[in-house]
């Protein structure tokens, strides 16, 4: 496969992960913002620190109100981790693998991006149905790889895109959860707990935690399941798990087979140790350090660009930037 090839099909990967990682964060934060109408500082602030953008906003000179900040997360060009402009990156990936993708993904990703640019969709009494769309039409297309794709390298490809993006936004989510949110008994404790829901929903694992876990929504159980779960597709365990099936799809993966072994030690060390929030507050550094390590280690094999890497990710710039 050519390395241009092989880097179009991970970064569109990429791109469409981290539209639906987007529109969900989004959609989630706007219901909680019902809920807690009455949270200290700029709420929308934890959605721009996840998704790396936050830096972005702030030197823009963007006014801290809803209006802007759903404005910069979903329809911005300038920011190129907004949703409109990962349907565009996703968009442009696909135009030039017509050849090696099903047709339909090109009519797909055109009626994505076409619903990601609609104008005023982002408007508070239209967003919810928005995002439902967005996160629909990109659930769709990911069924449609999955059924009308051979299981060779270029699938391959698409996986470890999809999963390096995956994996790396739940750290992002559950480092911002751990640093922002409590936990424990009195006033605060329904408050917490509908937090911590929020975050699951963030990850569309709510209804998967309360079938692997008994009792109220906690801190130490959603750390546990978003890190440890062996079987919930967004947790970190199961997420290197894919990647390493990956790549093993892969001719001479090198440096990267290594990396995945490591990544996967430390966490299952994690695991048996008992996972106190000081071993966590350790171990997601760490395991965005790996993911970063991983991506460079793919990109000097397969590609012929320079490394890169999308915000969203920690680990440098997107494909449309240089790093």
């Amino acid at each position: 496969m050519l390395s241009c090839v092989a880097e179009n099909i991970y970064w569109m990967a990429r791109y469409l992960e981290r539209a639906e990682n987007t529109a969900r964060l989004v959609a989630v934060h706007s219901e909680l913002r019902l809920d807690r109408p009455d949270r200290a500082g700029f709420f929308w602030e934890p959605v721009l620190a996840i998704t790396g953008t936050l830096e972005d906003f702030r030197a823009r000179g963007l006014q801290q109100t809803e209006r802007e900040a759903t404005n910069f997360l979903l329809s911005d060009l300038q920011n190129p981790s907004s949703l409109l402009a990962s349907s565009a990156y996703a968009r442009e990936n696909i135009r030039t693998l017509m050849e090696i993708l099903p047709r339909e993904s090109w009519e797909a990703v055109n009626r994505l991006h076409q619903a990601a640019a609609r104008p005023g969709a982002g408007a508070p009494h239209q967003r919810d149905v928005h995002l439902r769309e967005i996160i629909g039409r990109s659930q769709a297309m990911a069924g449609l790889f999955l059924g009308a794709m051979n299981d060779d390298a270029g699938y391959a490809l698409l996986r470890l895109g999809r999963t390096v993006e995956r994996s790396n936004f739940t750290v992002q989510v559950l480092e911002d959860a751990l640093a922002r949110i409590g936990d424990g008994a009195g006033d605060m404790q329904a408050l917490w707990a509908a937090e911590w829901v929020g975050v699951l929903k963030s990850l569309t694992a709510y209804q998967m935690y309360r079938r692997s876990l008994r009792g109220p929504v906690t801190r130490a159980g959603v750390s546990r399941f978003l890190i440890f779960s062996q079987v919930f597709p967004r947790a970190l365990v199961y997420c290197v798990g894919e990647i390493g099936q990956a790549l093993t799809r892969l001719p001479d993966p090198g440096a990267a087979t290594g990396i995945v072994a490591r990544l996967s030690s430390e966490l299952a060390a994690a695991e048996k140790a008992g996972p106190d929030a000081a071993r966590i507050a350790e171990l997601l550094p760490a395991v965005r350090s790996h993911l970063s390590a991983l991506h460079r280690a793919v990109c000097e094999r397969y590609f012929i660009s320079a490394t890169q890497a999308p915000p969203s990710a920690s680990v440098g710039q997107t494909q449309a930037q240089s790093a």
